[in-house]
């Protein structure tokens, strides 16, 4: 995680958030590194832009919500980044997605309306200050 925090925090440094952080965007620089490298930028934009190209794009699971409920000529923030990593996070803490549903609706659905739940008894193995940090 601290790899790929680190590589968000470059882009957003340089005024660009990807908008799409997700497991399949996140490669290995090489076959016996440890270093993270974020790919696949077809749905990044330009922090200072005015409009842009995909206004609400991602992938449901993911994306923040603020991306899912964005309208055309609103701005969101590079940190929607950081939630997709919190949602990476819960995968590699629990071995399961944030956002659950049978369809993709259903995802999409929990996750624009934030339904989740971290006090559940299925998180009570894990340590307090993941779920903090989460």
């Amino acid at each position: 995680m601290r790899g790929l925090i680190k590589g968000l925090k470059e882009l957003h440094q340089n005024n660009i958030m990807h908008r799409d952080i997700k497991p399949e965007n996140i490669m290995l620089r090489e076959n016996d590194s440890m270093e993270p490298v974020i790919v696949d930028f077809g749905l990044s934009a330009d922090v200072t832009t005015d409009d842009y190209i995909f206004y609400r794009c991602g992938t449901p699971g993911y994306v923040a919500p603020e991306v899912i409920t964005l309208n055309k000529g609103e701005k969101i923030s590079p940190i929607c980044d950081i939630f997709s990593a919190g949602a990476i996070f819960h995968i590699m803490l629990m071995a399961k997605p944030l956002f659950t549903g049978t369809r993709f609706e259903e995802v999409y659905d929990n996750n624009r309306k934030l339904n989740f739940n971290l006090r559940g008894q299925e998180y009570s193995h894990v340590d307090r200050e993941a779920i903090d940090l989460l």
